[in-house]
């Protein structure tokens, strides 16, 4: 009896720890975020709200928008709009990138990223959110 009673727990629990773990990637479905290239060092800003992020270089004042496909909590697609396209058809070399959140912290998420073209090819980088510089008032 005892041992039904615990595998009908663990049962009950397993499912709830799961869902657990992807409340922790909602907080990055919204907001300005900054990531490092590892290979050139330059840092990209990304600004995300409901299916778009906008992406810009740190030292640039381009920018390029992509359209934004929650596969579930922790896992969206990411391709280039038309626009974006105009601009720089060398976006699509890549395809459709497909971003996982594996990892969650207060003020960071690491990211896998897998691109379509290039099925073997695999990247983690270390995403931190931006947080809005507070307004000094005047007394």
């Amino acid at each position: 009896m005892k041992l039904k009673t615990a595998i009908l727990t663990l049962g009950l629990l397993l499912p709830l720890w799961g869902f657990s773990q992807d409340d922790g990637c909602l907080k990055f479905k919204n907001g300005t975020f900054k990531v490092t290239d590892p290979e050139t060092k330059k840092v990209c800003i990304i600004t995300r709200k409901g299916d778009t992020q906008t992406e810009r270089m740190e030292d640039s004042d381009q920018t390029y928008d992509f359209k934004i496909t929650w596969v579930d909590n922790c896992k969206y697609t990411v391709k280039p709009t038309a626009t974006t396209i105009e601009r720089n058809r060398d976006v699509l070399k890549a395809g459709i990138l497909t971003v996982e959140i594996v990892k969650t912290t207060d003020s960071s998420y690491t990211q896998k990223v897998m691109v379509e073209t290039n099925p073997k090819f695999t990247r983690y980088d270390e995403v931190y959110i931006v947080k809005k510089k507070e307004k000094k008032t005047l007394d």
